[in-house]
């Protein structure tokens, strides 16, 4: 009797002790649920703040934008000014040297004109008489000459007016050469900045789909067999692309089904932006990438973008894949 009561006993605190284990579980789980959703919130909270900065980057970017083109007419209509100045200047050098070339003449006939008198002064004694006959011609005689050295004068008072005028064509081409330099130079430092910002907002917009990768929702199963379906069949035919000139190979892909498209992510291993992607085949690339696109439209006749990343990360190229066209609609190429 009284092993059975001690058995009685045992079976009982064993009881208990096991409902006091499961309760205590279950808190600890309930705890464990609420923490991830907290995490869950603060990520969203996260990922929200991200867009708001890429908002902000792409409105900074397109006022960037609207500056250079601004610059660029600035920079025309500089251009245009100086060529206007230059070719007023070739008119004014036209002008001159025509006025030299008569001078010159008019030097030429007064000195034929002095040596001709000077021929004279032996026969003047012989000649008293029949100068003074002539006289009325001398007079004549001198008053051209006063009227040409009259005219002299004023071709060089012009000259001189004009050479005030091309010191002063000079010195205002010389201030346009500045604003010019100026304009390049700001033109240039806007360029620098804008590639500076193209740059940070790559960076960003591929945070942000690393972001969305790792924490998203992951109760569609059957989009994320297909999506591993289509990132199967990518790794398979198209992780390399080929031509005379480059080989580019992609060591991973992302690829996100929505409601109205499918979306692509290359990521390059062995080249960059700036040397092998510079150097492929424009053309070819874009065939590789229609084909590509081809392959996936097959299965799902959908609208598809792809996105391709140099190893370094940075976003070389996006193409827009029109289901019922079945080619590539648009493209951007950096």
């Amino acid at each position: 009797m009284k092993n059975k009561l001690g058995l009685i006993l045992l079976f009982f605190f064993i009881l208990g002790t096991t409902i006091a284990f499961a309760q205590e579980n279950v808190v600890y789980n309930d705890r464990y649920v609420r923490q991830l959703e907290m995490e869950i919130k603060s990520l969203k909270s996260q990922l929200r703040s991200r867009n708001n900065e890429i908002n902000t980057l792409e409105g900074k970017l397109n006022n960037q934008d609207k500056e250079i083109f601004d610059l660029k007419d600035n920079l025309e209509d500089r251009r245009d000014d100086i060529n206007t100045l230059n070719e007023r200047i070739n008119n004014q050098l036209t002008e001159i040297t025509i006025l030299k070339n008569n001078l010159i003449e008019k030097n030429t006939k007064i000195f034929s004109l002095e040596r001709g008198l000077q021929s004279k002064d032996s026969k003047i004694e012989e000649l008293n008489n029949l100068l003074n006959t002539k006289n009325s011609t001398v007079n004549g005689l001198e008053f051209n000459i006063s009227v040409l050295k009259s005219q002299i004068d004023d071709l060089l008072e012009d000259v001189n007016i004009k050479d005030g005028k091309i010191n002063s064509l000079q010195s205002n081409l010389a201030q346009k050469n500045l604003d010019v330099s100026n304009y390049t130079y700001e033109l240039d430092r806007s360029n620098f900045e804008n590639d500076d910002l193209k740059y940070k907002t790559s960076q960003l917009e591929l945070e942000v789909d690393i972001l969305r990768d790792r924490y998203a929702d992951d109760g569609d199963d059957d989009d994320d067999e297909e999506e591993e379906d289509i990132e199967d069949m990518l790794e398979d035919d198209y992780d390399r692309y080929s031509d005379d000139d480059v080989t580019l190979r992609f060591d991973r892909f992302n690829v996100s089904i929505s409601s109205n498209e499918i979306r692509v992510k290359m990521y390059g291993s062995n080249f960059d932006r700036n040397d092998e992607w510079k150097d492929r085949d424009k053309s070819d690339f874009r065939d590789f990438i229609e084909d590509l696109c081809k392959d996936i439209d097959k299965d799902y006749n959908e609208d598809i973008e792809v996105i391709v990343y140099d190893d370094d990360k940075d976003k070389v190229g996006e193409y827009s894949y029109d289901d019922r066209d079945n080619e590539i609609s648009d493209y951007d190429e950096y």
